[in-house]
């Protein structure tokens, strides 16, 4: 074993791991820092390019540019009071006021300081916690796969159950995309409509890319340049003085860091609902919960905390069962499936190597986040006055270039464009896209995993109710559909009369 951890730290300390690391890094706190982009549009356009790549090398691109994105996005929500990715909107209910009073150092040193220590404790639990859920799911079968799968279907939708129409349409939709090709038990094509290129089905990296990517750059293209005139920012890097005040909100971290890492761990529940509640607690524990909303560095210190702890969090249930917690690692998942690596309880077991390179990967991630942050925080601070149409113009020219390049092919470029189209009218409307982008993830894994439950059980579908696990999914997910409306249908009578 420890020849694996040695092998590991190894890989991570290569140059070409090193330099992979820094970029994705750098990417993701460009992209967190503008409005409107965030680390899911610089993922799939840098996905393309990361077939190429060695796996470590490519996955610490990609997780630099995950981790990254949420440290980038409370630089604006504080300075501005406008988040850069969602998740950094708690981050204004105290940072944005600190600015006002002139203490905008102080709540960036609370934020960065959050963000920092978040990551770190989310990678120690997912260190610690992802071999223990590996030997649980080594005695999954097929019917506790699909079980699990069942159950993160309905995160997804009981996560955004304020559309639950809208969201099942969604998810209906992206199932429905997940089946387009030949069958791979039957040989049968499926809803391929004569062209021979929809055979091969619809590739997850064209779909995410033009959801996100390319509907995202079209949204840009409607909005104004961001004006930052009125930024309250002293000084070029980050005073490190300030840090010290921030410090002795220690237990507040090391909650929100918990928090927001086993939230992380929930498929389709995402960074908001971590920072949400990662704040919510620090306001019932403080001793002082009135100074929350007006200006205190616990606040910013407890949002960030929680929505950095998000990505190891998403780690655990996709390296030890293949399922992704959000659009974001789903990305991963299409790196592990292009290299032939197959996520899972064996994982862990076959590619120590390469899992031990993650681990440390992401301890690095964080620490060149916040030294990057610290060191150039005026330039990043300004980055915001790039225009947007500049930045759509690019990243829509660049993601077509990457799309086309990974296989040659003009249909993906085409399908990438179209399901632009498609994100941007979602988009526009409000509609929950990540709905969508799961269904297209999951569909495949539930299909393939129900047939093989079904052969198992003759046909019978009581197998999964004679498995302890997947009945205990099972009665999880009826559960979690069935109080969260009782509960919503109380409130609205509690506020009619």
């Amino acid at each position: 074993m420890l020849e694996n951890v040695i092998a590991g730290l190894q890989a991570t300390l290569t140059a070409g791991n090193l330099a992979a690391l820094m970029f994705g890094t750098l990417v993701g706190i460009i992209v967190g820092i503008l409005p409107g982009i965030g680390p899911m549009v610089g993922m799939v356009v840098l996905l393309p390019f990361t077939f190429a790549l060695h796996p470590d090398i490519a996955l610490s691109l990609l997780l630099g540019v995950f981790c990254g994105g949420y440290f980038g996005g409370g630089i604006p929500a504080i300075l501005m009071r406008t988040p850069g990715v969602p998740s950094s909107l708690i981050t204004t209910f105290d940072g944005f006021p600190l600015t006002q009073k002139g203490e905008a150092q102080t709540a960036l040193s609370a934020a960065l300081l959050g963000s920092f220590g978040g990551g770190i404790v989310s990678v120690f639990i997912l260190v610690f916690l992802a071999p223990l859920l590996s030997h649980v799911a080594a005695s999954f079968g097929p019917p506790e796969y699909f079980a699990a799968g069942l159950f993160g279907v309905v995160l997804v939708v009981m996560a955004n159950r304020q559309q639950l129409s809208r969201g099942l349409l969604l998810l209906g939709l992206g199932l429905w995309f997940s089946t387009v090709g030949i069958d791979g038990a039957t040989l049968c094509p499926r809803f391929w409509f004569g062209t021979l290129s929809l055979q091969n089905g619809l590739d997850l990296v064209p779909v995410c890319l033009g959801l996100f990517g390319i509907g995202q750059t079209l949204v840009l293209v409607e909005r104004k340049i961001l004006q930052a005139d009125g930024m309250n920012l002293t000084g070029r890097t980050l005073d490190f003085s300030k840090l010290l005040v921030a410090m002795r909100y220690w237990k507040t971290l090391i909650r929100s860091g918990v928090i927001g890492t086993f939230i992380g761990l929930l498929p389709g529940t995402g960074s908001i609902l971590a920072s949400f509640m990662s704040y919510e607690a620090a306001k019932r524990a403080s001793p002082r919960p009135d100074d929350f909303g007006r200006g205190t560095p616990e606040g910013c210190l407890a949002a960030e905390a929680g929505n950095n702890a998000v990505p190891a969090g998403a780690m655990i249930p996709l390296l030890t069962l293949g399922i992704p917690g959000e659009a974001l690692s789903a990305v991963l998942l299409g790196v592990f499936t292009i290299n032939g690596i197959y996520p899972g309880p064996l994982l862990l077991i076959k590619e120590p190597v390469l899992i031990n390179t993650l681990y440390f990967s992401m301890f690095l991630i964080n620490i060149a986040a916040f030294f990057m942050l610290a060191l150039w925080l005026r330039p990043f601070a300004m980055i915001v006055k790039v225009p947007h149409t500049i930045l759509a113009v690019t990243i829509m020219v660049v993601s077509l270039v990457g799309i086309y390049a990974v296989n040659t092919r003009i249909f993906d470029a085409v399908l990438a464009v179209v399901m632009g189209v498609l994100g941007y009218i979602l988009l526009r409307l409000g509609w929950p896209i990540v709905n969508l982008v799961m269904g297209v993830v999951l569909g495949e894994i539930l299909e393939n995993r129900l047939r093989q439950s079904l052969s198992l059980g003759d046909g019978n579908p009581s197998i999964f109710l004679t498995r302890p696990i997947s009945l205990g999914l099972i009665i999880a997910s009826a559960l979690l559909i069935v109080i969260p409306l009782l509960v919503d249908r109380r409130r609205a009578r509690a506020s009619a009369t």
